[in-house]
């Protein structure tokens, strides 16, 4: 039975509209979220700079949550790609479903650059949720 559901957030507009969607459409009381946000840094300076800025994200997310009092966890990583981590976490936090959304590349550069919902899609073994941009 589906207890666990992952949204990957970022700073975009599609994530926010993957996380109403989740919320209005298939929560309910006895499930808990996990909460993933990739940080991509080059070095240790940027990660500090990067994490700094998260925590605005975070409790953006986490007053939505604590106001409709749903169970969550947040998890931050900066180890290997943004999909490798988005599976490590499904996995570890055995997760019924991942919810996520798209970026909207093009067919080119979707082509040249690949893309995290693609990734996760592809290589996950358990059901996955791609909140398309209307």
């Amino acid at each position: 039975m589906l207890r666990k559901v992952l949204i990957p957030i970022d700073w975009s507009e599609n994530s926010l509209k993957s996380f109403e969607w989740y919320l209005e459409y298939l929560h309910q009381d006895q499930y808990s979220v996990v909460l993933v946000h990739y940080i991509d840094a080059a070095n240790d300076k940027e990660l500090h700079e990067k994490e700094a800025k998260m925590m605005e994200l975070q409790e953006e997310y986490e007053t939505k949550l604590l106001q409709l009092k749903i169970s969550y966890r947040w998890m931050t990583g900066s180890e290997g790609s943004p999909g490798e981590y988005i599976l490590k976490v499904a996995k570890e936090e055995n997760v019924g479903l991942i919810v996520m959304g798209t970026r909207g590349l093009g067919k080119i550069k979707k082509a040249f650059l690949g893309s995290v919902s693609d990734h996760v899609l592809s290589k996950s073994t358990i059901p996955v949720v791609i909140c398309k941009r209307p």
